[in-house]
């Protein structure tokens, strides 16, 4: 892999601590091709499950066997989206399961925190707009959002369904209000192709869907007071399962909603850790405006 390629990935990272992280995990990945004549940029769905296996046997505890794999996945996205390779081979692929039990350690945002966010993300980008929406109020998956074509959208606001690919299946579910007018907000009025479109769309004839590295960009413009810490989309997400166990919903509605397959996923973020418990003083409370890059 080109150096300064990999390089180019880690500056995207949001802290010197995630950098160290993932460069290793990619190094760690890098030797372990080398070993078993396999390519890093060529790799398959099979070569990242043959990875995780050989992490497994040499002692990876579940949370650096999930760490390594969103390296791996983050990584490919950036790869796809400099058009050096054509998928994610970590999309297709079973992640590592969660233990039971295991509290998540995402951090809790606050409703002012989350508030504030929404407002920030429709000032800047009609896309960022419409993807927080759908985090936050629909528990969607950031994949499944950036899946949806404008032909998977049907009604109008208050009443709007949009159809997720869920567990090799297709389902129609009711969106919130809010979001369905941010998602119209960010079709406009084309009529066919992705609903979130990459900037690069301008240039081709052919709309381009929005990669994940791309929507992790731009939910890295929505930063906290301390201009630092950026929020990230399963801080977003796990705001939508706090809120509706807070209403006191079952939680296995709330997991049918979201398409997890188990219940104890949407345990693992509603209960509070030991760490959740004596940081709730310092939840995230008031972000703050950034410029947009060009």
């Amino acid at each position: 892999m080109s150096q300064s390629v990999v390089e180019g990935w880690l500056q995207m990272q949001p802290s010197r601590n995630t950098r160290a992280a993932y460069r290793s995990d990619l190094e760690t990945f890098g030797r372990w091709c080398a070993q078993n004549n396999a390519i890093p940029l060529t790799a398959d769905e099979s070569t990242l499950v043959a990875f995780q296996l050989g992490r497994e046997i040499v002692g990876d505890s579940d949370s650096t066997l999930r760490r390594r794999w969103s390296a791996l996945s983050s990584f490919y996205d950036f790869a796809v989206e400099r058009e050096m390779v054509t998928s994610n081979p970590a999309v297709g692929a079973e992640r590592p399961r969660v233990a039971s039990g295991d509290p998540s350690p995402t951090p809790r945002l606050s409703p002012a925190a989350v508030a504030a966010y929404r407002a920030m993300a429709a000032a800047l980008d009609p896309r960022l707009h419409a993807l927080v929406a759908l985090l936050v109020s629909d528990g969607l998956k950031v994949g499944e959002a950036l899946a949806l074509d404008v032909e998977d959208v049907a009604g109008r606001p208050p009443t709007t369904s949009i159809t997720v690919r869920r567990h090799g299946e297709s389902r129609r579910i009711v969106i919130d209000r809010d979001s369905a007018k941010a998602i119209r907000r960010c079709i406009g009025q084309r009529r066919d192709g992705p609903v979130f479109v990459s900037e690069r769309a301008g240039t081709s004839r052919v709309p381009q869907r929005l990669t994940r590295f791309g929507a992790d960009y731009l939910i890295r413009q929505l930063r906290t007071n301390d201009g630092e810490q950026p929020v990230t989309a399963n801080a977003l997400r796990r705001f939508h399962f706090s809120t509706r166990d807070a209403d006191g919903i079952d939680h296995d509605d709330v997991r049918d909603g979201a398409g997890l397959a188990d219940v104890r996923s949407v345990r693992r973020y509603t209960n509070k850790s030991a760490a959740d418990a004596a940081d709730a003083a310092d939840e995230v409370s008031t972000p703050t405006h950034t410029e947009r890059s060009s």
